[in-house]
């Protein structure tokens, strides 16, 4: 397995500071510390993603058309520069007991010994930007294994009666519960959501692959013969910046489509992005309109509410996920 640093975000913090964070654990730079200066370095050698090339290039042109000095144009670096280091100092303070970070005025060092919950975000910041991780099968893993710490977390929005389970195609749940076959899923998982009833024509209509747009769900099975069970329903988006389209995929609307229902179900969508400017409020409140947003920071609290951070640390596929890591830093080093 390899790191690549692949396209950056010179103008998303958040994203850039991830890239940051990933560049020390993973080892990229060959030290445990990550300077201003490394960062200037990184936005001036780097490539800029499609998304945010144009502005670049447009405030180049703008600088060259107003004739700006050299120290005007480095204005603009600088600005980058302080955005992310804000974006540390949000961090550092924000997420203090499970950030595995120190950061000293214009730079950030790694800690010598992540304590559980430090290593719980480890793995959130790494699903946070799954494209720089080449290895055969790395992504799918290591995405399956941020539903499974998602599912933990679900269950401090339920109940101690609620059961929480996996949806997702390539889960336990659906071979062991749910079926393989998407149909016999959907019809199970209607069973457990008491609906009134099927829409056997649409439920046919499925093929027999997928998990039409839901990862989780968390339910409560009152057994009393009633229709209409309580139920949460969520979506794991392990993606750097195309979550946000994934959002409404397990709301409720989308079930009308399969079932009969009295109640619409609410919905949360996780994210392992850290999506916060340095004040703490959300990048783009648009993309957190429908559902209960649970980025990086609400999911750590989450699972401090109801969890046992070394249950999580010692369930096998995270002690994959971090002997697949370990390797990467000892190769990096190496």
């Amino acid at each position: 397995m390899t790191f690549s640093i692949g396209e950056i975000h010179p103008n998303t913090p958040h994203l850039l500071a991830d890239l940051a964070e990933l560049m020390l654990a993973a080892g990229y730079i060959g030290r445990t510390t990550l300077h201003k200066n490394d960062i200037e370095s990184l936005l001036q050698q780097g490539t800029i993603t499609a998304e945010e090339l144009d502005e670049e290039q447009d405030a180049q042109e703008e600088a060259s058309a107003l004739k700006l000095s050299s120290a005007e144009k480095s204005n603009r670096l600088e600005r980058q520069l302080e955005d992310v280091l804000f974006q540390f100092a949000y961090r550092s303070k924000a997420l203090s007991d499970y950030y595995p970070f120190i950061v000293v005025d214009e730079q950030i060092e790694l800690k010598p010994n992540l304590n559980e919950r430090e290593r719980v975000y480890k793995l959130l910041l790494s699903c946070s930007r799954l494209r720089s991780f080449e290895g055969k099968g790395v992504p799918q893993r290591w995405a399956k294994s941020f539903a499974r710490l998602c599912s933990t977390a679900m269950e401090s929005l339920l109940p101690p009666a609620a059961t929480t389970r996996i949806f997702d195609a390539n889960s336990d749940d659906r071979k062991t519960y749910y079926s393989t076959d998407l149909k016999q899923a959907l019809r199970r998982l209607g069973t457990d959501l008491g609906v009134l009833s099927c829409v056997e024509t649409e439920i046919e209509k499925c093929g027999s692959s997928g998990d039409a747009g839901i990862d989780l769900v968390g339910s409560i099975n009152f057994d009393d013969g009633a229709a209409v069970h309580y139920a949460i329903l969520g979506q794991c988006g392990a993606q750097e910046t195309n979550w946000p389209a994934k959002r409404l995929e397990a709301h409720s609307l989308n079930l009308r489509s399969f079932f009969t229902i009295q109640f619409d179900y609410p919905s949360v969508m996780f994210t392992p992005v850290c999506y916060r400017n340095s004040t703490g409020e959300w990048v783009d409140n648009k993309h957190t309109n429908g559902v209960l947003m649970a980025d990086r920071g609400r999911i750590l609290n989450l699972l401090e509410a109801n969890s046992s951070w070394d249950e999580i640390t010692n369930a096998d596929w995270f002690t994959e996920f971090e002997v697949e890591f370990e390797s990467l830093q000892k190769q990096q080093i190496s």
